[in-house]
């Protein structure tokens, strides 16, 4: 750390934006959640999401390459929809649990949806944490 401070600072030669370093943290997201996406027509249990990103349960490591682009993606939230998105497959990793998932990227997102998307991820944090 070049600074004094609590608060994570940039590694020297690693751009965050390119090297898939997490910026911020993603909410878990259960079935009560009712998140889901679609890529291709079909729909991808959400593990967790994010303002920047979701990550989804896969069967495979094949489904998607790295640095992929999914164009026309639809997020589904608790019966809200968000058309016309874009993802970026980051990384498929092993869950601590054995399964296999995809992280994605959202690219180009639209300040509506942005706002759309911060006002679930908010709601769903304070469910959780006056859960717990």
């Amino acid at each position: 750390m070049s600074e004094n401070s609590l608060e994570f600072q940039p590694m020297p030669g690693i751009n965050p934006k390119e090297d898939g370093v997490r910026n911020s943290f993603r909410v878990p997201a259960s079935n009560r959640d009712n998140i889901q996406v679609v890529f291709y027509k079909e729909p991808y249990t959400v593990v967790d999401i994010s303002n920047r990103g979701i990550a989804i349960k896969a069967d495979t490591c094949y489904q998607f390459e790295a640095g992929q682009l999914i164009e026309n993606a639809e997020l589904m939230l608790d019966g809200q929809q968000i058309n016309g998105l874009t993802a970026k497959v980051v990384h498929c990793s092993i869950r601590d649990t054995g399964s296999l998932q995809f992280g994605l990227a959202w690219i180009g997102m639209s300040d509506d949806d942005k706002s759309q998307l911060n006002t679930f991820i908010t709601k769903i944090k304070s469910k959780y944490l006056s859960e717990n």
